[in-house]
């Protein structure tokens, strides 16, 4: 590993031309390199990682490891870089388990003792919280901080998506039904419709019993009462905004009842559609180039992060998001999009993920399963097995073992702490 006495800070996913030209400027605060490892790890210089470029990175860790915890780590360094890289810069996470709104709020007590000890202030972060417009009043009700709704729109939905949230496929005698008649609602009315037109238009199909349109009716019904899918969606340029971070609270739909494919649908179209318009983008980009002599963008790069990973690319199963998400690591960053994927189950994770990564964050994993999932990674400059260097990280929470592919290094660090409240920490019977 990488452990050069310096006071000039280790700066990963950054090539030497872009260092040769920009210093640390668009680079993430990360953490420290650990210097020695035992009972009291001794903490050396800064690592900073590159985010002014798309990479696809890789965050794992088993449970309670701290991989959610980085990913605020990052996001709160999108919202702190100097503005004429931010504004060119939107940031969205996919928040599965409904944990990220602490970004809105300072950290306190021993969060802040903690922050003190590294020279660093507690501090809030301009986060944008959206959560399903269904889900709107819960949230003001409970004063959770939320900053508005989110929404799908409905002729966005293909015959496809439509089957995945309902977990049916071609042959299923309602999955038919549903198809004919979404491509019947498209023809007639165009891309302007809702749920009641799909309804409407199941009641008058001729080639269905009543038994069968009352069950394709009672699941439109369902999925009408979660206040996800509308005839207006939520537009992609007010979430990819420049130097917007937003996150996109998915976790309500973990016990909904028939809602098990809603997260699925939500990254595949999120997904797809930023990747549709930032390859239109790009192509502009080019031509002012050629034209001006300068590349200039009316639709910034965008960052997506996704926790839970491997719900969403399965390496064993079929998931509507997983082609969505194999484009992105296979030709995204190309166009301006970059990745983050964090997950606990890295053996559960489709291999392109894997093998595609070049920044790779590992906190503490036990799991052989796993730790043979992530050795595939194991590059030429790499001298030690896995094994060994998790054998070494120290057990205390928030320490990581980093492999970058752009420098050809490999670093053991401490994350630092977050400015923002840690809502990511695991419920407990003590008061404090």
């Amino acid at each position: 590993m990488s452990q050069e006495f310096s006071k000039e800070p280790a700066i990963l996913g950054r090539d030497l031309n872009d260092l040769e030209k920009y210093g640390s400027k668009g680079t993430a605060y990360l953490g420290k390199v650990v210097m020695s490892s035992g009972e009291r790890p001794v903490l050396g210089r800064k690592t900073l990682v590159d985010v002014s470029r798309p990479h696809l990175m890789l965050i794992c860790g088993k449970r309670g490891g701290g991989k959610s915890y980085t990913l605020a780590v990052l996001m709160e360094e999108m919202a702190r870089l100097d503005p004429s890289v931010r504004t060119r810069i939107s940031t969205i996470t996919i928040d599965t388990v409904g944990i990220f709104w602490g970004l809105k709020l300072e950290a306190k007590g021993k969060d802040a003792d903690e922050l003190k000890k590294w020279g660093l202030k507690p501090e809030a972060t301009n986060a944008r919280i959206y959560v399903p417009k269904g889900q709107l009043a819960f949230y003001e009700e409970k004063g959770l901080p939320v900053d508005g709704a989110f929404t799908l729109k409905c002729s966005e939905l293909e015959e496809t998506e439509w089957l995945a949230l309902f977990r049916l496929n071609w042959m299923d005698p309602q999955g038919v039904l549903i198809s004919r008649v979404v491509q019947k609602v498209r023809e007639k009315i165009g891309t302007y419709y809702g749920i009641d037109d799909i309804i409407s238009a199941v009641n008058l199909d001729e080639d269905a019993n009543k038994e069968m349109k009352q069950g394709v009716i009672n699941r439109l019904q369902m999925v009408k009462s979660w206040g996800l899918i509308e005839k207006d969606g939520t537009k992609i340029a007010s979430l990819a905004a420049p130097g917007a971070i937003t996150a996109i609270d998915v976790s309500s739909y973990r016990q909904t009842v028939g809602a098990e494919g809603v997260k699925d649908i939500v990254v595949a179209l999120i997904g797809k559609k930023l990747f549709e318009q930032r390859m239109l983008y790009r192509k502009e980009e080019e031509i002012r180039l050629i034209k001006e002599g300068k590349r200039t963008s009316k639709m910034p790069i965008v960052w997506l992060m996704i926790d839970e990973a491997h719900m969403f690319m399965p390496k064993d199963e079929p998931n509507i998001a997983l082609p969505v998400l194999l484009e992105w690591v296979r030709v995204g960053r190309q166009p301006g999009l970059g990745l983050i994927l964090a997950t606990q189950r890295p053996e559960k994770l489709h291999p392109d993920a894997i093998s595609q990564c070049d920044l790779f964050i590992s906190h503490r994993m036990t799991s052989q399963p796993d730790i043979a999932a992530v050795g595939q990674l194991r590059p030429t400059y790499m001298s030690t097995d896995l094994d060994k260097l998790y054998s070494e990280m120290p057990r205390q929470k928030g320490f990581a073992l980093v492999i970058d592919d752009n420098t050809e290094k490999v670093w053991m660090i401490k994350v630092r702490p977050r400015f923002s409240w840690d809502t990511s920490v695991t419920a407990s019977a003590f008061l404090i």
